[in-house]
């Protein structure tokens, strides 16, 4: 040993630039102190010195064996004096005095003396920074400590300054602690806006909770705006989204999964009609008149139908309107009519039944209509009014009054747009429930999220097809509207916690187009989102699942726990950052074990991350089965 470093062996062999090193002693003991320093003992993935001149030369163990001194196999007695400890390392960088450079800088010699390093110094090289005369970062205030080297116990921090903006994914099995490192991540971030030690201006972060993790009092932060969406009731909260965005032929065409050939000509007629240049609710009762009219006017027997579904969705008493809806049928045998079982305005009887013929009773129906326009007062409630603003149930109505219209010049078959029509009846009583769209000024804010920095959306109590549906659309419409106006510097965070709900390329029960589209939406997000201040950070327990565009796009990443050998041939395939001992540790990590790797991070390194107190952690626990099932002498 000399008086400045602790000597533990000696270079034996060099092969390029992995280094032989024996070691002096065969003890492993995990800490030594020297000189009033605190060192860690030497293992697979420790960091050594190499003393070469005033280079500090740095490798990092990856195997280790015992070399036999005796080497003769006829002797099977073993004992510790009859091995030398012998490691193989890597060259990863050096010390020049107190400046730590990554990469080769100097190579070391034969019977060049081994040294271990101290902590402050693992530490500069883990985080990339090069130790001042006080052994301090230069600006404390850039970092923030989320656990433990392991196996050093060295408190690691994080450098939030580069880290936040870039894309980031967390990956682990259930119970690796993914959602814990999620959460101090965050935790420690905000925790630095409640001091004041930074101001987020009009920056956004937004968390889609598929499970309600989140959205405890003290979860994340106490400063956020929660929205429990709920899809069973009308008791939830609404996101608000400006109408110019929900009012995309493309978007609607995917929400409402219209095929290309026939259903999204029809949906791209009916925005172009009635939203792209009138005001749907100064003209609705004009597009009542006209379907009246046209229902009695053509040889459709669906029209009727539709439009009395139309009076039923602004809650509409049907004899208010018009005697005329509830006591006519369609004629199966004279395609030029309705028929009556009791007498009406204008129609003719014919044993017992009253015939309505468009060509003889044009001038009953032309009086008709202008009863039904004396009667609005009537029919047209106070409910049915504050409807008709709702931009989800214009489009419902829309769409009844196209297909009547389209019905009556034979443009289409009804059993082909009728899908397209049920399906927007059942999403947009769901979408009502969960969005408020709202026609805003240009120069208005036109932000999804204008309540805060920190807003969680819990998806829990939202059923599976808006669950697919509605993270899309947030971050279709959000990544517009920021990209669009980026000039304001400020930056967005989309948190997509169990992120394979919506990421995953191998689902099956969407179309394909459907699934292109979404995929599409996100790729270009990672993609392009870094130039606009836009990230993403994704969590999730099986990566396989994810795209791999997707996952290669990703900046930073969190390694928990993965067994699946999908997942791992998927980290292997996409992160080239990784080191042959950082991926073979992945199946063996403890819970709260996390391997850090990528741009920000000169390294990888296996960190305990520090486990949030109870009330601040994401309620993702285990159920407590020996409580549950009470068992004997268990409190």
């Amino acid at each position: 040993m000399t008086n400045e470093s602790y000597v533990v062996g000696t270079v034996r062999e060099i092969k390029g630039t992995n280094v032989v090193i024996r070691l002096f002693d065969n003890s492993s003991q995990m800490t030594y102190f020297f000189n009033g320093k605190r060192y860690s003992g030497i293992m697979i993935g420790s960091y050594i010195g190499i003393k070469r001149g005033h280079y500090t030369i740095v490798v990092k163990s990856e195997k280790e064996y015992a070399q036999d001194v005796l080497r003769d196999t006829t002797v099977q007695e073993f004992s510790k004096d009859r091995f030398f400890r012998e490691l193989e390392a890597k060259v990863i960088g050096s010390f020049v005095r107190e400046k730590y450079i990554s990469g080769m800088v100097a190579f070391p010699q034969i019977f060049n003396d081994v040294i271990l390093l101290p902590n402050e110094q693992i530490t500069s090289i883990i985080s990339g920074e090069s130790l001042g005369d006080n052994r301090l970062p230069s600006n404390p205030n850039s970092y923030f400590t989320i656990g433990e080297i392991w196996p050093e116990g060295i408190p690691y921090k994080v450098n939030w300054t580069t880290i936040f903006n870039t894309h980031i994914a967390i990956f682990g099995n259930t119970g690796s602690g993914k959602s814990n490192t999620l959460a101090r991540l965050y935790s420690n971030l905000f925790d630095l806006n409640k001091k004041n030690i930074l101001t987020f201006g009009k920056s956004k972060f937004v968390v889609l909770d598929f499970n309600g993790e989140y959205v405890g009092h003290r979860v994340l932060t106490d400063n956020k705006k929660v929205y429990n969406l709920n899809t069973q009731n009308s008791g939830g909260d609404k996101i608000i989204v400006p109408a110019n965005k929900f009012w995309d032929k493309e978007m609607l065409s995917i929400l409402f999964g219209a095929t290309a050939q026939t259903q999204q000509p029809f949906l791209n007629r009916l925005l172009k009609y009635y939203f792209s240049k009138n005001n749907f609710e100064e003209n609705v009762l004009e597009y009542f008149y006209r379907a009246f009219k046209t229902v009695y006017t053509s040889t459709s027997k669906e029209s009727l139908d539709l439009l009395k579904y139309a009076l039923d969705v602004l809650e509409i008493n049907h004899e208010s309107f018009s005697t005329w809806i509830d006591f006519s049928a369609f004629n199966p045998y004279n395609s030029n009519g309705y028929y009556s079982m009791q007498e009406l305005s204008g129609w003719k009887a014919n044993n017992n039944r009253w015939y309505w013929n468009a060509d003889e009773n044009m001038e009953a129906l032309e009086q008709e209509i202008g009863n039904i326009k004396q009667r609005i007062s009537i029919f047209m409630t106070l409910e049915s009014k504050e409807k008709i603003k709702n931009p989800i149930i214009q489009l419902r109505l829309a769409a009844y009054f196209q297909m009547i219209f389209d019905l009556s010049r034979h443009t289409i078959q009804y059993d082909h747009i009728s899908p397209l029509i049920h399906r927007i009846e059942a999403r947009s009583s769901d979408f009502d429930k969960v969005l408020q769209i709202e026609m805003l000024p240009e120069n208005d804010s036109q932000e999804l999220f204008v309540d805060g920095n920190v807003n969680i959306v819990s998806l829990k109590n939202i059923n599976k097809d808006i669950k697919m549906l509605l993270p899309m659309l947030i971050a279709k419409i959000s990544y517009d509207i920021h990209r669009a106006r980026f000039e304001q510097d400020t930056i967005f965070n989309l948190i997509i916690d169990e992120a394979h709900n919506i990421l995953s390329e191998n689902s099956t029960i969407e179309s394909e187009k459907w699934k292109d589209y979404r995929l599409d939406v996100f790729e270009e997000i990672v993609k392009e989102g870094r130039k606009f201040g836009y990230y993403l950070t994704i969590a999730s327990q099986r990566p396989s699942d994810i795209s791999p565009t997707i996952v290669s796009q990703i900046h930073n990443y969190f390694i928990h726990r993965l067994v699946n050998d999908n997942d791992l041939k998927l980290l292997d395939r996409t992160m080239t950052s990784l080191d042959y001992i950082s991926k073979s540790s992945i199946p063996n990590l403890s819970a709260g074990q996390t391997i850090i790797t990528g741009v920000s991070f000169d390294l990888p390194v296996i960190v305990k991350i520090t486990q949030l107190p109870r009330e601040e952690s994401p309620n993702s626990s285990n159920s407590e089965l020996l409580k549950i099932w009470k068992v004997k002498n268990y409190k």
